[in-house]
Parts: C-alpha cells; structure tokens; sequence
C-alpha cells in the first residue's frame, strides 16, 4: 500500500470514529439527563473525553504522515505517541471527576435514579458502536502501526466494559424499585460509576504509560532479542555487541554495532553490514536501521594477518607480510610503501612506530624487519611493441618453457618507455591440478630466468592459467650436468 492510500485510509477511519463519539454523546447525555442516572451521565463525560481524543487522533494521525525533513529527521511519527499520552491524561481526569462525584452520592447526598427503557437501549447502543469501531480502529492500526489509532481502539475497548457494568448498575435500580429494596439497591449506580471510573483508570494508565515509553525510547519488548539472534546469524559476523532500538509513530529504528574479522576488505565489511540489514527487514520489514561494523581480531587469524591487519590500522601500506619461528620467538619481516618524496627520517620513524605496534599486538614477536620502498607511481605512458619485436618475443617464450618446466605461454606482450628499458607480461598454462606452490616457485623460475637474460627488464607480470587437456608440455628431464632445480 503506497504512503497516499495509506493516508487516505487513515483519514476515513478517524473521521468515522469522530462522528461515532459525537453520536454517543448526545445519546448518553440525553438519557442521564431524563434519567437522573449518574452512571450513564458518567458514561456520557466519559464519551466526550472519547470524541476529543477521537479528534487529537484524526489530527495527530495526519501530522505523523509528514515526511522527514531538516528539523526531523526520523519524521513525525512520535506526535501519535504524543497523542496517545494526551489521551491517557484526559482519561484520568475524567476518571477522577467521577469517582469524586460516585462518592458524594454514596455518602453525602442521595440522588434518586429514574431507570428506564431508553436506558438500557442507550447503552446497548454504545456497546455496539463501540464493538464495531474498536475493531475498526485496531485493524487499521496493526495494518500502519498507528499508536495513536491502538490508542483510540483501546479506549472503546474500555467503554463496552464499562458501558455494561452501567447497566448492571441501571438493573440493580430497576430490580431494587420492582422488588421493594429500594433503599438495598439505592445506591448500586454511583457503585458501578466508581467501578467505571477504575476502568477507566486502568486504561488510561495504561495508555499513558505505552505513550511516555515510546517517548523515552523505551525499545519494543522481546524484539530486540529477536534482531540481536538474527544479526548473529549472518555468515561474516563474528558477534553482536549492541543493537539499539527506538520507535517513531509507525517507523521503527535501529542502531546495531557489529564485530567482523580485522582482516575484511572494506567491500567485504560493507557487504556484511547490508546482509545484516536484510536479515533485521526479515525479522521486522518496518525496521529501518544503521549497522556499524566493528574490526576485531579473529581466532581464523594467522600471524600474517595480524600483521596485515594492524599495518591497515596503522594506516599504513604494505605487502609481502611474513612472519617465522626463530627459535622460541616469532620474526616478521615486510615492505613498507611511503611517498615518494618522503625524507628518510621521516619514513625511518613511521617504520619504527608500526613495529612498536606489532610487536604490541603480538607479544611473540620480538622482531621486526621494514624494507622500505616508494609506493607505486602513477599511471605511465609505454608504447607496445610486441608485433614489433616479434624475434624477442620467440625468445621469451622459449626461456618461460624452459624456466617453467613447459610452461606455454599462449600470450605474451612487451612495452618500452622513451627511455631504455622493457616491460613485458606473460599469459602462461600450467596443469590444473599442480598446486598453488608449485605454480608459484615456477612462475619465479621464470623471472629470474628473464631477468638474467634481460638485465635492464623492469615491471614483469606473470599470470598463470589452468591449461586445456593435452595442451601441457612435460617438463624438462633434467641431467646431472643441468644447474636449474627441478
């Protein structure tokens, strides 16, 4: 249901809950004036009440369906909760003026009561308008979390209770006249007047209460433990440490703080937090939230990665992380990336600071190795020159096949700058099968072997590829007399 047909219906169903109250009072306070009967004029002050709350609920209703906007930016909502405490309030007092009144006829004054038909018509009446737009009122606000429409619904709820402890009252009267006690039953309409005021009591209270909760954002109760399970659940999450709720009208919101492993890209940490969005929606579709995403060592964790991991929150590039045992103590050793133009002093300090901060995380580590380099320039202009230089490429690919064991490179390119020098990079197939390791300690095979040929080669990419079957050349046997491992 889009946000107009939502207001619209919202609109007809608290008009049509105004024009029932002042139907009810105008019957109410007719049949206590002819009456004389204190618990349907009761009845009557308290429909009144009734319609003025009716009222503050079509208006309120309307101003929480603004939009948000600069000075509110979770919306209006909160003018509904506002309302429904404004509602508790005069329920209260209405309350209150009856139980003082109920009191003065018990025990003051005797005021005599004229049952009659119209009486109990009148209040048969009241049961079932208030029956039918109690309902009414309570479908529409489960369908748009209205509190000021639950609030309403409530109300009447408490009117056909009272309504029909009225007229048990108006039929003790009437049983007490017919039967010769009347003195017996003489006062049996200011009691149920008093049992209608602690009716009223009750729910106002009530109402009141739900009201001012709301406003001091009291969290919803048992949906919290429900998101917090579901935040839990989501693959990537280590824990939960706070979810944090508050509820606005019809819109309720979340602020919910969750732990992800240290090591996690900031794509990853961003995928995780909206996963964890639509695992709350799941839980309440209402629920609008913001997730933090907290870093957090994890037990997965290798001491690489808690390398890795405080070099990023040191801010700080790096590659080529290694840590081994050395005796009965742990060394790492890393390449720091500074700017280009930073002094040697400087970039000294900032190497000296991140292995202070190793060595912290870590207590293992007593050592720490910082090669420091120039992080990587720019994009710069090079000229390909593969089809040019066709004779060099042949002899590249022979020195990759021979270095690599029958690696067939199926893709070679090479560049040059304006000034001397060569780039090349290499689309190389390997088997399958072969593991990662091997691949690797091949791949380096094959940049020595290029870098020996070709001393003034700089940049150098190899990228290695599954090869096709029967595609795969065997690799070398090697002989006695031949220097390169195999």
């Amino acid at each position: 249901m889009d946000a107009a047909t939502a207001r619209r219906e919202k609109d007809r169903v608290t008009l049509v809950s105004v024009a029932a109250a002042v139907g009810l009072v105008g019957l109410k306070l007719s049949a206590g004036l002819l009456t004389g009967s204190l618990g349907l004029l009761s009845e009557a002050a308290h429909s009144a009440l009734d319609l003025v709350a009716s009222i503050i609920t079509f208006f309120s209703v309307r101003i929480a369906g603004r939009l948000a906007d600069a000075n509110h930016p979770y919306g209006h909502g909160r003018v509904e909760n506002l309302a429904a405490v404004v509602q508790g309030l005069l329920l209260l007092t209405t309350a209150g003026a009856i139980v003082y009144e109920a009191a003065r006829r018990l025990f003051v004054t005797h005021v005599p009561v004229e049952t009659s038909v119209w009486a109990f018509v009148v209040m048969g009446i009241s049961i079932v308008v208030d029956f039918w737009r109690s309902r009414m009122l309570t479908r529409a606000a489960q369908r748009h979390h209205s509190r000021a429409m639950e609030a309403d619904a409530l109300n009447f709820r408490a009117d056909m209770f009272s309504s029909a402890v009225v007229i048990v009252g108006l039929a003790l009267t009437a049983y007490g006249d017919r039967s010769g006690q009347s003195e017996t039953f003489a006062r049996a309409d200011a009691a149920a007047a008093i049992v209608v005021a602690l009716v009223i009591v009750l729910m106002s209270g009530r109402l009141a209460a739900q009201g001012i909760g709301i406003l001091l954002d009291q969290a919803p109760p048992r949906l919290r433990g429900r998101l917090w399970e579901a935040a839990e659940a989501v693959p990537g999450v280590l824990a939960v440490e706070a979810v944090r709720l508050r509820e606005s009208g019809d819109r309720l919101f979340a602020d919910v703080t969750v732990a992800v492993p240290r090591t996690t890209s900031l794509a990853e940490a961003h995928a995780s937090s909206e996963r964890v969005e639509e695992a709350l929606r799941a839980v309440e579709p209402r629920l609008e939230a913001v997730v933090h995403v907290e870093p957090v060592p994890s037990r997965a964790e290798t001491a690489a990665d808690r390398v890795r991991a405080v070099a990023l929150g040191f801010n700080a590039r790096t590659h080529d992380e290694r840590v081994h045992q050395v005796g009965d103590y742990l060394e790492a050793s890393l390449h720091l990336e500074v700017a280009p133009d930073l002094p040697l002093q400087e970039a000294h300090d900032q190497a000296r600071r991140l292995g202070t901060a190793l060595r912290d995380d870590n207590p293992d580590l007593r050592r720490v190795n910082t090669h420091i380099e120039v992080e990587a320039p720019k994009a710069t202009l090079r000229r390909e020159v593969t089809e040019a230089e066709a004779d060099l490429v042949g002899t590249v690919r022979t020195i990759a096949a021979e270095a690599g064991r029958g690696a067939q490179c199926h893709e070679i390119r090479l560049y040059r700058f304006d000034e001397p020098g060569l780039e090349a990079a290499l689309h190389c197939d390997f088997p399958p099968s072969l593991p990662m390791v091997e691949v690797h300690q091949r791949t380096e095979l094959i940049e020595q072997a290029l870098r020996k040929r070709f001393p003034e080669l700089g940049h150098l990419v190899i990228h290695a590829e599954p090869a096709e079957e029967g595609n795969v050349s065997p690799p070398p046997v090697s002989t006695p007399n031949d220097p390169r491992p195999v």
